[in-house]
């Protein structure tokens, strides 16, 4: 009996032609480079050292080896199986060999993964093919560059900016941790860094809450409207995605500024207006002396935080509004039929229901909003330094990386840590109140 296509094989095949494809591209820029002005590879300029043989041997070979395996595995050949093995652990080896010697981060990245993809689709292990590519991509773009800041954190700026690292010792390894001790000190008797960070706390914190409170009852009466308006009541909180981010903040500037829209109404039309009241009747006059300056509006705490909130308001309003367009709302009324006023329909059964979509909120707009800087340097200028200021500083202007990882990494253990505190608590309380 035909025991059918095997998809593995298959997969793994087209990625071996399809590499095939991509050895011939190569061979064709090296044999053309004399009629065509291309811009070398490094690994063409590798290549270039060596006598012109080796490249062709190189190309052509690779190039022969990857069909042949490719039509051998697309036609389940059981000898392709592992000489492709044998080919993919060769592959990836020259290709980490040709990173640590050539610096080519990119090229060498696609072929680990490809190589990494086909041996686990010639191994069979269907889990592990499914979630590799959201793992190596998590790997490469999310946990090696933090390795390397953690790794970088260690080190010491030199006076070129550069980073060094001291020698060894086992008897001396808090030398290591200097610029997490350096956080935690005072700089001239003030703990200027724990200062920066507690205001970008309750910053973020108050953003939330501030964004929680409006985009709740704002999700609530979008869930209960008609399903046909439901869609185009979504499409206008998402209309603000569509400009960029720092266009926005620099409206708010517009606004907020001392000759925006807010002040040149309230020094010219509102005090005008006055001045003219206040010659007919002196009880005016104080309103025309204090429209006679503009508002305080930019460069400060409320300017940032109206930044925040106007930045990051849809992302409360759209897991909420996921959560409470699911939920069922019968329970509502079977709650008023048992005698629930308004009150304790509210806090008994729609918030319990709804907290999936407020905690998803919540830590979606806390965390961007404790590691903002574009908006607190706008806004607040130099008077608002937060946190993502902070990192921002060390990195760009001071070139300290060694202290600028080590916040980095500060930063996300205590976020890490309070978020694992809170999950922990509304599991246990979920858990009492299930007994």
């Amino acid at each position: 009996m035909d025991r059918g296509v095997d998809p593995l094989w298959r997969t793994a095949a087209l990625l071996l032609i399809g590499q095939s494809l991509f050895w011939g591209l190569l061979f064709f820029r090296w044999i053309t480079f004399s009629q065509f002005d291309w811009q070398p590879y490094q690994l063409e300029l590798t290549l270039a050292g060596f006598p012109e043989a080796v490249a062709y041997a190189v190309y052509g070979g690779a190039l022969l080896v990857d069909l042949i395996l490719g039509v051998a595995l697309w036609r389940e050949r059981s000898w392709a199986r592992p000489l492709a093995l044998a080919r993919t652990a060769l592959i990836g080896v020259g290709a980490l060999f040709y990173y640590f010697n050539g610096g080519e981060f990119y090229a060498a990245a696609i072929l680990v993964g490809i190589c990494g993809l086909l041996a686990l689709l010639l191994t069979r292990q269907i889990a592990w093919t499914l979630a590799y590519p959201a793992a190596f991509w998590l790997f490469l773009f999310f946990l090696l560059p933090m390795f390397i800041v953690l790794a970088v954190s260690f080190g010491e700026r030199t006076r070129l900016g550069t980073v060094t690292y001291p020698p060894f010792d086992l008897g001396n390894l808090g030398v290591y941790f200097n610029d997490y001790v350096r956080f935690f000190s005072p700089v001239g008797g003030d703990y200027i860094y724990l200062r920066i960070f507690a205001r970008s706390i309750w910053l973020a914190t108050l953003n939330t809450l501030l964004c929680l409170v409006v985009s709740y009852p704002f999700a609530y009466w979008i869930a209960r409207r008609p399903s046909q308006y439901r869609g185009m009541l979504i499409f206008l909180v998402m209309i603000p995605f569509w400009t960029n981010f720092l266009v926005r903040t620099y409206a708010w500037m517009l606004i907020l500024r001392d000759t925006g829209i807010i002040n040149n109404f309230w020094t010219m039309t509102l005090h005008d207006a006055a001045i003219i009241l206040s010659a007919q009747w002196a009880g005016f006059a104080w309103l025309a002396t204090i429209t006679a300056n503009p508002l305080p509006l930019l460069f400060n705490q409320g300017a940032v935080l109206v930044g925040l909130f106007y930045g990051y308001f849809p992302f409360m309003v759209l897991p909420i509004y996921s959560n409470l367009e699911k939920m069922d709302w019968s329970l509502l009324e079977a709650a008023s039929d048992l005698g629930a006023n308004t009150w304790n329909r509210t806090t008994r059964v729609l918030l319990p229901l709804s907290m999936p979509g407020i905690v998803a909120g919540s830590i979606v707009v806390f965390i961007p909003s404790l590691g903002a800087y574009v908006t607190p340097d706008l806004l607040g200028g130099a008077r608002v330094a937060l946190i993502g200021n902070l990192l921002q500083q060390q990195f760009m202007t001071v070139r300290d990386w060694p202290f600028g990882s080590a916040i980095g990494f500060i930063l996300m253990a205590i976020m890490l840590l309070a978020v694992m505190i809170y999950f922990r608590t509304l599991n246990r309380n979920s858990v009492i109140g299930d007994r």
